[in-house]
Parts: C-alpha cells; sequence; structure tokens
C-alpha cells in the first residue's frame, strides 16, 4: 500500500470530537498497523505510560505484543524502556549485532525468532509528559534515514496527540456518566422523601432521616431503597416502625 493510502486510511481511523461507541482498543491496533506501514516497517507496538509511568502494550501489530515484556526483565532492560525514560529515538537497531544482543539479551532474542533484523523506537510524547513509545519492526536492514526517522517522531507525536484526546474524551464521559448516576439519585430520594411524608403526615427532612436511618442501620444503598420506596416494593411501614422505635 502506498503511503499516502495509509495516510488517508490512517486519517479515516482518527475518532471525532464526539464520543462514540468503538472499541479503544481496536482503534489503538488500527494505528499501529498504520503507523508501521507508513514507516515503511513489516509491524510496530504501542506501549503506554500508566499513572506510575509504568509502560504497558497498549497495541500491536502482527502478534508482536509477544516481543514486549514491559512488566518482566525487559521492564528495565530494553529499548523501549531506555527511550521512554530519556526521550531519545534509537533507530536503526541492528538485531543481528552480538553488541546489541548483549544490551537487551530477550528483546532481541525474542525479535530475531521472530525474523526481524531491526527495530527502531521512537518516544511518544506531549509538550507536558511523556506518554509512552512506538516500536517498529523491520525483517529488512535498510537505514530508517534523516527523512525517515522525521516522519516517525511525527507519526509518534500524532499518535500521542490521539491517545491524549481518546483519554480525555473517555474521562469526559465517565464523569458525565457519573453525573447523571447522582442526579438520578438524587430525584428519585426527593421522590422518596415525598411520598413517605405525605404518607405519614409528617415533614420532609424528617421522612428522609427514617430513609438514612433504616438505610444505614440495614446495610443498603440509599439510592435503592428510595427507588423501592416509590415503585412500592418496599413496606414503608418497617421503615416508620424502626425510626419510630429508635426514638
Amino acid at each position: 500500500m502506498a503511503r499516502e493510502e495509509h495516510l488517508a486510511t490512517a486519517r479515516a481511523d482518527l475518532p471525532g470530537e464526539a464520543f462514540g461507541d468503538f472499541d479503544t482498543t481496536e482503534l489503538l491496533r488500527r494505528l499501529s498497523a498504520h503507523c508501521a506501514g507508513l514507516a515503511g516497517a513489516d509491524a510496530a507496538a504501542m506501549l503506554l505510560a500508566d499513572a506510575q509511568d509504568r509502560l504497558y502494550v497498549a497495541a500491536a501489530s502482527a502478534d508482536t505484543a509477544r516481543l514486549l515484556d514491559p512488566a518482566g526483565p525487559d521492564g528495565i532492560r530494553s529499548p523501549y524502556a531506555e527511550c521512554h525514560r530519556s526521550g531519545v529515538a534509537r533507530t536503526d537497531i541492528a538485531l543481528t549485532d552480538p553488541r546489541t544482543a548483549a544490551r537487551w539479551p530477550r528483546f532481541t532474542a525474542r525479535a530475531r525468532e521472530r525474523g526481524y533484523l531491526t527495530a527502531h523506537v521512537v518516544p511518544m510524547r506531549l509538550p507536558s509528559r511523556p506518554v509512552g513509545v512506538v516500536v517498529l519492526f523491520c525483517s529488512g536492514t535498510a537505514p530508517l534515514g534523516e527523512q525517515g526517522e522525521a516522519f516517525a517522531r511525527s507519526l509518534a507525536d500524532l499518535l500521542a496527540v490521539t491517545v491524549a484526546q481518546q483519554r480525555s474524551l473517555e474521562r469526559s464521559h465517565v464523569e458525565r456518566t457519573q453525573l447523571q448516576s447522582a442526579l438520578s439519585s438524587r430525584i428519585v430520594i426527593e421522590q422518596a422523601k415525598g411520598v413517605l411524608a405525605e404518607r405519614w403526615g409528617t415533614s420532609v427532612d424528617e421522612a428522609f432521616e427514617s430513609l438514612r436511618s433504616y438505610a444505614r442501620a440495614h446495610r443498603r444503598r440509599l439510592p435503592d431503597l428510595a427507588r423501592q420506596v416509590v415503585d412500592g416494593t418496599l413496606d414503608s411501614g418497617l421503615v416508620e416502625e424502626y425510626f419510630l422505635n429508635r426514638r
């Protein structure tokens, strides 16, 4: 596939402004595959940093995830770990060079077993913080070159921005969901207070205190208990009796 075709396909896979019902893992996998094609590599993997700045394999093409072990010994002795810590790209890593095998034995051996002869590791960085790294695997030995390295850096920067935007969208979605849940809970509690106050001929404050005390004593979630009061599946007399006995 020509680079122009890869660019068009990759652009189509980028998420829009609105949050959609798509699989983030699948999106990152597709972007990793595009990254490999655009950089002229045979396979690619994307490692992201978690909240503790520990790398994990977020996506990989051509089953390259098995070559990486960020949680094991390779988490310390690997080109991608060093790249993430330093923020410096490492290109044209000759996997047939004994010095490479001595420096990163597990990484080199696993890549060679899959037939790869060269690797490139490029940092994914935002202006404020590192995001992760992109690892490219090649079955040939042609150097990436200055232009190729610049292009790979641009791809990594694009991926970093995409990941940051996606995480922001997901956080916003979670926050909206939590806010909607809290609002729904508040509404049903207010409804339950009104039902009990009218049924008992008392104030809404006293009705609320009765409901809250009963929920605590019986280790029930207040919104769940309130919902049962509203839909009539809870005998409100039990709540009133409990509250009166505690006086």
